[in-house]
């Protein structure tokens, strides 16, 4: 019974490593070993220790597993590991999100500075003011001196100046 209980705090312990740490399943492999080893032992020495022992796992893993998504954005090496980046970081170069009713026709053949890279799309400058903008040639990078060729509708097509 001793035997039983440890494999199934260590299967426990290993479950929720998996979730947190990038180990190409051996830690996931490990853990199932080690649940099937305590519930199997739970049994051959009772069947009420087996099937407590089933029931704990049954609760505990959904839950653990749920418990290490959740802490793994929180952590720096999670943060690394799902690409979540700061948002604040990028605020300051991004436009508004969504479909404005500004005409914006008054910004043809004005020219302005890319703030961030166009691929085809990004921030840039004109008048003292960021746009979202679409470059008509391909990819611009930033701090390039640009001019607005045309505006259809909220599309500001921009090419570089010459």
């Amino acid at each position: 019974m001793i035997y039983a209980v440890l494999l199934l705090v260590v299967g426990i312990l290993l479950v929720f490593l998996e979730t947190i740490l990038p180990s190409g399943g051996v830690l996931g492999v490990l853990a199932a070993a080690s649940l099937l080893a305590a519930v199997i032992l739970g049994f051959l020495s009772g069947g009420t220790a087996g099937w407590v022992i089933l029931l704990i796992i049954f609760v505990c893993v959904p839950v653990l597993i749920i418990l290490g998504i959740k802490l793994l954005p929180k952590i720096p090496f999670g943060r690394k590991m799902i690409l979540m980046e700061h948002q604040e970081e990028f605020d300051e170069a991004r436009g508004e999100a969504g479909i404005s009713d500004e005409d914006f026709s008054h910004l043809r053949n004005k020219g302005g500075i890319t703030v961030t890279e166009l691929r085809p799309s990004g921030i840039a400058e004109i008048g003292g003011k960021r746009y979202s903008v679409v470059s008509q040639g391909g990819m611009i990078e930033a701090s390039v001196e640009i001019i607005v060729k045309e505006v259809e509708g909220n599309n500001i097509v921009v090419t570089k100046k010459i």
